[in-house]
């Protein structure tokens, strides 16, 4: 199985990252982009559902909440609408310098090298929607 991590420093405090994934409010403003029209459902427990969709884009990640430790760590199993195929999705964040959030997303399970490879560009476009919605990486917002 193929896996991919990637990372992103963003200025804002653990907890507000936090929010950003687990309220879905919050979530659908950022995770896709504006014309995506997105839509999101996060029930953070476990075995609840945390989904984001387009009805524009035709697309959705339709994933079950597998185990979470606030405001740190969410370990999803991701799932495309239409798909049977799960993978598994952790999200961590971590303190960094200046009051910022080091987030970092492995993401695992991946059947060949080639739909991980497509999942890289998504979580690094994804990573640098949130990275933008706090004014940028720390330290260049001054």
């Amino acid at each position: 199985m193929h896996e991919l991590t990637e990372e992103a420093l963003v200025a804002a405090s653990v907890d507000v990252v936090w929010r950003e994934f687990t309220l879905a409010d919050l979530l659908a403003e950022w995770f896709w982009p504006p014309r995506f029209e997105t839509t999101a459902v996060v029930e953070l427990r476990e075995l609840g559902r945390w989904e984001v969709r387009s009805v524009p884009a035709d697309l959705a990640v339709e994933a079950t909440v597998l185990t979470f430790e606030a405001p740190r760590t969410l370990r999803l199993a991701w799932r495309w609408a239409g798909e049977e195929h799960a993978t598994d999705v952790e999200i961590d964040l971590q303190p960094a310098a200046d009051a910022a959030t080091r987030v970092i997303v492995r993401h695992s399970g991946f059947a060949s090298g080639e739909e991980r490879d497509q999942h890289v560009d998504g979580w690094s476009s994804c990573l640098q929607r949130l990275v933008d919605r706090h004014g940028g990486p720390p330290g260049e917002h001054l």
